[in-house]
């Protein structure tokens, strides 16, 4: 019996030239940026050789304080998701409070503060870049944490509360229920979320350049400033931060089809076998053909051409 959630063979192959076409236009696009902008003055590889090495290692310290961040406030986001789907008010309005007074304020903001609290009080007696790194850390794990517990929230509640009741029903204590039934079907609904999480972290880093935290764009400000050719330098630092982003967003994807809860989303995956209007290469283009005749009619009309006549058929006696 054939498998009824696998799309057809058809419209993914579509999907595949609609892919194939975007690249095309995409790069056809990035060619005449590069031409429009090497003018002047071609691109040198020897700056390349150069600059990638020591923009390279700023990228490390980048994924490295994304990382770090995003590992506490994934811990720090599902206690308060947790909380905020639990029965205990004075903890739910507590997290609430928490939550909303978090993203409802720019990440920018609430970095400056916490560098600005770093450098009056100094703990430890800690040299300046460290004290920068952490408020960068600090600024990012409490950001996230925010997001993170809503995630948590949402994949919570998604459990239906008969099966809590069911639970219950068969002497689950409120851990057990956790662990046994709500957690692992809350955990196939949020994996993706959270790897988009990630990676909204990781493009979010590069605010921390403004306070002098010496990570990639960091780095590539300083090299410009310096002297240092722009062009090649920024481009050096698109191609890192696509080196670090697209990979995740690949497994994103894949990750979602691997451990989606069967059934869930059905209806896009059949909708994709759907037959839709005009061809591949003017749903690349973002033309709609069906659209475009009817305004042909319509012009003709308004010209003063008759209208297609209409067949109709005899009606029998």
């Amino acid at each position: 019996m054939p498998n009824e959630e696998t799309p057809p063979i058809r419209p993914r192959i579509a999907q595949l030239g609609e892919k194939a076409g975007a690249i095309v236009i995409i790069a056809l696009v990035l060619v005449a940026l590069y031409l429009a902008l090497t003018k002047q003055r071609p691109m040198n590889p020897a700056y390349f050789a150069e600059w990638t090495p020591r923009l390279l290692d700023a990228a490390k310290l980048t994924l490295f304080l994304t990382v770090v961040s995003y590992l506490g406030g994934m811990g720090l986001g599902f206690l308060l998701g947790w909380a905020r789907a639990g029965r205990n008010r004075v903890l739910r309005a507590m997290s609430t409070v928490y939550v909303e007074s978090v993203r409802g304020t720019p990440l920018f903001v609430q970095l400056f503060v916490l560098v600005g609290v770093f450098s009056y009080y100094r703990p430890w007696n800690l040299d300046l870049d460290v004290r920068l790194i952490l408020a960068g850390i600090l600024a990012m794990l409490l950001n996230t944490s925010a997001y993170q517990a809503e995630i948590f929230r949402g994949g919570l509640q998604s459990v239906h509360t008969g099966q809590l009741e069911a639970a219950h029903a068969i002497g689950l204590t409120r851990w057990g229920t956790m662990r046994f039934v709500v957690f692992p079907q809350a955990l196939r609904l949020v994996i993706p979320p959270l790897m988009n999480e990630f990676v909204a972290l990781l493009k979010a880093s590069s605010l921390l350049a403004l306070p002098g935290v010496r990570e990639l764009t960091y780095n590539a400000k300083v090299a410009t400033g310096g002297g240092a050719p722009f062009l090649e330098v920024d481009t050096i630092v698109v191609a890192l931060y696509l080196l670090m982003t697209v990979p995740l967003a690949k497994t994103v994807g894949w990750i979602e089809r691997r451990y989606r809860i069967p059934g869930l989303g059905l209806q896009e995956e059949r909708a994709v076998g759907r037959k839709r209007p005009g061809g591949t290469i003017a749903r690349v283009a973002g033309v709609d053909a069906a659209a475009l005749r009817a305004a042909a009619r319509s012009l003709g009309r308004r010209d003063g051409a008759a209208p297609t006549p209409t067949r109709h058929r005899a009606e029998p006696s």
